[in-house]
C-alpha cells in the first residue's frame, strides 16, 4: 500500500507539467469544464511545492470522465491527491490499514495507514497513509471520489489540514 502512494508521488514527478488546455490560466478550473464530477483545488498546500498536474484517461472505465493526479512536496515527503467521479473510481481502491475516521468539511471520510501489521496514529508519521472519502453531488455535478495520501513525513493533523483546504472551484460544495 505504501508502494502504491510511493509510485503515485514517482509518478507525479514523471510527467510534471501534463495538464488540460483549455485557456482559463486555472488548471483546475479547466479540468472542471471537462468532467461531470466536482472539482476541488487546495487552498492549504502546507506550503509544500506544486510538483504536477496530470489529468488521466479512466482506464477501469474507458470512456468515462478522466481523473486527476496531483503531487505536492518531494520525491522523500509529498502528499498525492487523487480526484475521480464516485460513480465511475478510476483510481480502484487501496486497503491501508484502517485507522478509523474522521471529519473533513461535515463529511465522515476514511482514514488508514500504510502498514504490514496492525500500527496506531501514532506511527502514522513513519509509515504514511491516507484519507479517503466522496464529496456530495451538486445540482449540477457528480460527486466526487478524493484520496489523500502521503508516503510518509506527514502528520494525521497535516493531511486533515490539507484535505480541509479543499474548495470545489465552482464556488459550491
Amino acid at each position: 500500500m505504501k508502494r502504491v502512494v510511493a509510485a503515485l508521488i514517482t509518478l507525479t514527478f514523471a510527467f510534471p507539467h501534463s495538464a488540460v488546455a483549455m485557456g482559463s490560466g486555472d488548471k483546475y478550473q479547466d479540468l472542471q469544464t471537462g468532467v461531470t464530477y466536482v472539482v476541488y483545488k487546495p487552498t492549504n498546500t502546507l506550503k509544500l511545492p506544486p510538483l504536477n498536474f496530470e489529468v488521466r484517461p479512466c482506464r477501469l472505465f474507458p470512456k468515462k470522465d478522466q481523473y486527476l493526479l496531483a503531487g505536492f512536496g518531494g520525491m522523500d515527503q509529498g502528499i498525492a491527491l487523487v480526484e475521480t467521479s464516485a460513480q465511475f473510481n478510476c483510481t480502484g481502491v487501496d486497503n491501508p490499514q484502517p485507522l478509523g475516521t474522521v471529519k473533513i468539511n461535515g463529511i465522515t471520510a476514511k482514514l488508514g495507514i500504510y502498514c504490514a501489521t496492525k500500527c496506531s496514529a501514532s506511527t502514522f508519521v513513519q509509515h504514511g497513509g491516507e484519507i479517503s472519502y466522496v464529496t456530495p453531488k451538486t445540482k449540477t455535478l457528480a460527486s466526487t471520489y478524493i484520496r489523500l495520501g502521503t508516503q510518509g513525513g506527514f502528520t494525521v493533523d497535516q493531511l486533515i489540514a490539507f484535505a480541509k483546504g479543499l474548495k470545489p472551484v465552482n464556488g459550491k460544495s
